[in-house]
């Protein structure tokens, strides 16, 4: 029985250091909600990416990019995650397809949790644009990683997000923090997708619960 723990142990840790060297592109996707026929107008103004880059980071839910690799803002802005070996060195990064960001995703979650607390979601060149109640959100952290451990690997996303306007429940500053964990036997480069996509998904709801005032 311990041989067979520590084969899947090792096969784990393989898996988490596979294609682990160089940088992978996981396409991720946040849920599309749809406006209310009728409601109050928002109109988010910008989702800045605020995130802080660690060169060393001394744990793995900092984020952080392989100084082998290019790390300009455009690359921080499409950033999710760093893969790292069985033994927590860190490796090659995670990052979005080109024409992705962070800061879209989290822009389209905080559009659901509005969509779904009742409020119908404005963008430039709609009508009612101008009228519309602004929202403004910081990126404070929004980050992938994955956790071995002996008897699984846990796959773990984290957000915080910081928002500011007056509509619903929301006067000044609210800071929303999201974490989302799955224990798996055996992971994939697919769930990396899956756990930013449950993060996502977990903003939308908390937007929802601070806009509603649950």
């Amino acid at each position: 029985m311990l041989f067979g723990r520590l084969v899947i142990y090792g096969l784990a840790a393989s898996i988490l250091a596979g294609c682990a060297v160089g940088r992978t592109t996981v396409d991720v996707s946040a849920s599309q909600g749809n406006n209310p026929a009728t409601g109050k107008y928002v109109r988010i103004d910008s989702a800045q990416d605020k995130r802080t880059f660690t060169v060393a980071p001394p744990s793995a839910d900092m984020a952080s990019l392989d100084p082998a690799e290019d790390s300009s803002d455009a690359s921080k802005a499409r950033a999710i995650g760093r893969k790292r070996n069985g033994y927590g060195k860190a490796l090659g990064d995670v990052v979005l397809p080109e024409g992705k960001t962070v800061s879209g995703l989290v822009e389209s979650a905080l559009t659901t949790g509005f969509q779904q607390a009742g409020y119908v979601v404005v963008k430039q060149g709609d009508p009612n644009f101008d009228s519309a109640a602004p929202v403004t959100a910081q990126i404070v952290d929004f980050w992938a990683w994955f956790q071995p451990g002996f008897w699984s690997v846990t796959t773990n996303q984290k957000s915080e997000v910081k928002l500011s306007g007056d509509i619903g429940a929301l006067h000044g500053d609210e800071t929303i923090k999201t974490r989302v964990s799955e224990s798996k036997q055996v992971v994939t480069s697919g769930d990396w997708q899956e756990i930013v996509e449950k993060g996502l998904a977990a903003i939308a709801q908390q937007t929802k619960d601070l806009i509603s005032g649950k």
